[in-house]
């Protein structure tokens, strides 16, 4: 596997989305989160299956909600007793492993997205859309010798360091991306800096990427194998860290990722539907204005996005007029949380002060077509 940081693995779809005027925001389209792949040791044990069913939509869980804990929740438990219900449907493969070069079985588990969402809704759990702002991600390690070297794919140092981050990142749906490291990068981070994780150094030199989400992550690998590290998380004024003394590398990359998707997951995640688990009281009647939309195509287009928005139920369309659509939304959640949402997507584009209208009841965006 190319460790093409985070993107690759997780086989993502970059997406820059154009938010504002000489304003960009950086996105990915998080694949195979409905996935799950398992080793086994056996296609015919069916007990065996069972538990890969079970494991399988335990991963499955996490990367929708970008919460570790998830299967504590008590309800998700009794659901987990019934995982097979969720199952679309498995294939069982032989794969290499990279580490060993040695042929094992898999299980190959797909689940019914509807099926999964409905549980979640029921459970009064959110649910972290499919479109995901990413994460840059500045690298340092240390050796065992005491050389230091920070992680840059064009010069091939820290590769195996961002292969273990990236598996790591992939259980959780995390999409990032490490900086470019061109003679502006080095400029504005120093190796010094970086291992320092100097706050506003890192602000600074991040602004160019323009991500709300800056990770910077030193490490020190002891001749024991085991690691010394730290990783500091800067998502707008929040600043979030976790650290390790004498553990895996797996480990403390395990905690750096479930850290990161907690904090995103928590802003960006909405309730799937007001159908179940959500009061009237709780749902909101919205408005939302689209103008630029031309001709049956684009009314299609747009009726069909709208509707397919995570957190939204009930579509109307209230009005048309010339080339504006206002359509009546039932949203399950804050309005800042589908403003947000709609930021990280492309198709939507906020007339005026998207932030403004986080606390409005009519918002009004343009159709960007396709």
């Amino acid at each position: 596997m190319t460790t093409k940081f985070f993107i690759h693995a997780f086989a993502l779809t970059l997406v820059v989305l154009i938010v504002g005027k000489g304003q960009t925001v950086h996105a990915a389209d998080v694949t195979g989160l409905y996935q799950a792949t398992l080793p086994v040791e056996s296609r015919e044990d069916q007990k065996q299956r069972a538990r890969a069913i079970n494991a399988g939509m335990q991963e499955v869980l996490v990367k929708l909600t970008g919460h570790a804990d998830i299967v504590l929740v008590p309800q998700i438990q009794d659901e987990l007793k019934n995982a097979q219900s969720y199952v679309e449907g498995w294939t069982y493969q032989t794969r290499l492993d990279p580490r060993t070069q040695q042929q094992h079985l898999t299980i190959d588990i797909n689940f019914y997205p509807a099926g999964v969402q409905r549980m979640l809704n029921n459970a009064g759990i959110a649910l972290w859309p499919q479109t995901r702002t990413e994460t840059v991600v500045w690298l340092i390690i240390q050796d065992e010798k005491g050389e230091r070297v920070v992680a840059d794919i064009n010069a091939g140092n820290g590769l195996l360091e961002m292969q273990a981050l990236t598996t790591q990142a992939a259980k959780f749906g995390l999409p990032g991306r490490p900086p470019l490291w061109d003679l502006e990068d080095q400029n504005a981070m120093t190796p010094d800096l970086l291992w320092m994780q100097d706050e506003a150094a890192l602000r600074a030199a991040s602004r160019r990427y323009q991500y709300d989400s800056i990770l910077a992550i030193r490490v020190i690998k002891l001749v024991t194998g085991q690691v010394v590290a730290k990783s500091l998380h800067l998502f707008r004024d929040h600043v979030h860290e976790t650290e390790v003394l004498e553990g895996s590398l797996d480990d403390f990359f395990k905690a750096t990722a479930s850290m990161v998707a907690k904090e995103l997951s928590d802003n960006y995640a909405v309730r799937v539907s007001t159908n179940k688990g959500v009061t009237s009281s709780e749902a909101q009647l919205l408005l939302l204005s689209v103008e630029g939309v031309h001709g049956l195509n684009d009314y299609a287009a747009v009726l069909h996005y709208v509707q397919s928005l995570a957190g939204i139920s009930e579509v109307h369309v209230r009005e048309a007029n010339a080339d504006t659509l206002t359509f009546s939304l039932n949203a399950a959640g804050q309005v800042r949380q589908l403003v947000e949402n709609l930021a990280i997507d492309r198709k939507l584009q906020a007339v005026g002060n998207a932030a403004a209208q986080a606390g409005s009841s009519h918002l009004h965006y343009r159709w960007q077509a396709q």
